[in-house]
């Protein structure tokens, strides 16, 4: 078999790689890898037609750094079913970085596979299904996805008088895709009875990772990041750009430990136990094994795989949709179904058996939302919750009862019927970023080192407010209005909300507000006049 390889498929790539390439800077065991200037090395890699490059190719070990984001969510009293409160509890989840170099050896891959894949649901015929990780969409994002979401309820509300909402998250969907049957979807989107010799390369670099804990690793040799870079700031004091000091965090480990080349260090780390496989303990065998699930998510890859891994599925669940009258999407781990009310609960089933028995995956009945869509007690059409009965293992309709109202949360949007919201944890969160990066910048403001005796405000209204092009308020400000330009300047629709105007009427006043708030404060704390903001 040959390699994926093609010159157009490589010119492709470089077109949509150097259109707005910025240099990669993460933390990683290789330098930095300026692609414009040192591409040839990749292309000498990849374009080898016996392909032994690529099989003698050895992927450095992940870096995995643990991302926190802090959300509030309801949180359920277990001691009175009827009890809970809004708190804020922190998600973690793991993210692994490839080396700069074996970011771009992915980077192809992953843009050559896609085109497989989008070919393949095109040629049957429910590319409406996936929502997520594809290029051939248009420019659309989670905006309009919602926006078609919530306007198929409102269709099937106005042909039925009522239908119901399914949404149900897989649980740990990357951390579960099964190795073989990963390999057999792969194998079915690029038409072929196994994978050649470099896609199979790139697969075992996938399911069989090493990873180093970023985290572990400062801690373990006693790196103290800030302390590096306070010495760059001296050293380079006046100059616009402060070089880190180092490239790689190979940099950072001393020679004196085990040698000065990448190998001798990478072997430092295994010596120390600080570099871990993809492995379990078998508790029968009694020692460690490979596991025969999970891949990392993180790179370009791992998104793209998220979709193959699901393909038939995907086919299956909307040939099923067509027969039975209801609409299907997946985006990423997240499915939602559209129905009638008597469908949920066949359906729920068919769907957490299917992916159980056929995917190895599982859907929680905790985890899993039905909102009925139906005639308020006033005649409008409103959102309601279902709730799950633990005997029987059904949701159970409740009474159109204003106790019962519950909105639909879909891609960052909620809605109820009639209006469509921001979810209130999305802007929760955009708030508390906001006052913390104001505290930042107040606080330099008024450090010892500032040259200036104003607070600069330009920053923080970028990231900020509807003012900066890219933020989460010029985002939300784009879903509030019927159409908008997008970074492409395409006219896309919007929800046309109301809603989503007044809840962002108040941002600027707030965010002014609490300059000043802050700025006072540090005056007071420093015993100092107030500086100009």
């Amino acid at each position: 078999m040959k390699p994926i390889f093609t010159k157009e498929l490589w010119d492709a790539y470089v077109e949509k790689v150097e259109e707005d390439f910025e240099l990669k800077t993460y933390p990683q065991f290789d330098p930095y890898f300026n692609f414009p200037k040192d591409k040839d090395r990749l292309l000498a890699l990849l374009s080898d037609p016996s392909m032994k490059r690529m099989k003698n190719y050895n992927f450095t070990p992940l870096v995995k750094i643990l991302q926190k984001t802090p959300r509030y969510k309801w949180q359920e009293d277990m001691d009175n079913p009827d009890g809970g409160e809004y708190d804020l509890e922190t998600k973690i989840r793991p993210i692994s970085f490839a080396s700069h170099f074996d970011t771009y050896i992915y980077g192809f891959y992953a843009f050559a596979i896609n085109n497989a894949y989008q070919e393949y649901i095109h040629e049957r015929g429910f590319q409406e299904v996936v929502l997520a990780y594809r290029s051939d969409l248009d420019g659309k994002c989670n905006i309009q996805f919602a926006k078609e979401a919530f306007d198929q309820v409102k269709k099937a509300y106005s042909e039925n008088g009522e239908c119901s909402v399914i949404a149900l998250d897989i649980k740990g969907y990357f951390d579960n895709i099964d190795h073989a049957i990963l390999k057999k979807m792969w194998c079915k989107v690029i038409d072929q009875d196994d994978l050649p010799l470099d896609q199979y390369k790139v697969f075992r670099s996938l399911t069989k990772y090493s990873y180093v804990n970023y985290t572990s690793l400062l801690k373990h040799f006693k790196i103290d990041l800030k302390k590096i870079e306070k010495e760059q700031q001296k050293k380079f004091k006046g100059q616009k750009i402060t070089p880190k000091g180092y490239q790689s965090l190979l940099d950072l480990i001393p020679n004196e430990y085990n040698g000065a080349s990448f190998h001798d260090k990478i072997e430092i780390l295994r010596k120390r136990k600080l570099l871990t496989v993809n492995s379990l303990f078998d508790k029968d065998q009694k020692k460690w094994a490979l596991k025969k699930s999970g891949i990392p998510q993180g790179s370009s890859m791992s998104a793209l795989l998220s979709n193959i891994y699901l393909t038939e599925f995907d086919k299956k669940i909307h040939k099923k949709g067509i027969k039975e009258g209801f609409v299907y999407r997946r985006y990423c781990d997240d499915l939602l179904v559209i129905c009638k009310p008597d469908q949920v609960n066949n359906l729920k089933d068919y769907l957490m058996d299917l992916i159980l028995h056929e995917y190895k995956l599982t859907i929680q009945d905790r985890k899993t939302d039905v909102i009925d869509f139906k005639a308020s007690l006033n005649g409008q059409i409103r959102s309601y919750k279902r709730e799950f009965d633990e005997q029987t293992k059904t949701f159970v309709s409740l009474p159109n009862d204003v106790r019962n109202f519950k909105n639909l949360q879909y891609l960052g949007f909620e809605f109820n019927g009639k209006n469509i919201y921001i979810r209130p944890g999305s802007l929760s969160r955009y708030f508390r970023k906001m006052k913390a990066r104001i505290v930042k910048t107040v606080s330099m403001a008024y450090s010892s080192n500032s040259k200036s005796d104003t607070i600069f405000k330009q920053q923080i209204y970028s990231r900020y407010s509807h003012i900066g092009k890219r933020n989460f308020l010029s985002y939300a400000n784009n879903a509030s209005m019927k159409y908008y330009a997008n970074s492409a300047g395409d006219l896309k629709d919007g929800m046309d909300s109301p809603s989503i105007k007044r809840q962002l009427a108040s941002h600027m006043r707030i965010l002014q507000q609490e300059i000043e708030k802050t700025s006072e404060q540090r005056a007071e704390q420093k015993g100092v006049k107030k500086i100009g903001v």
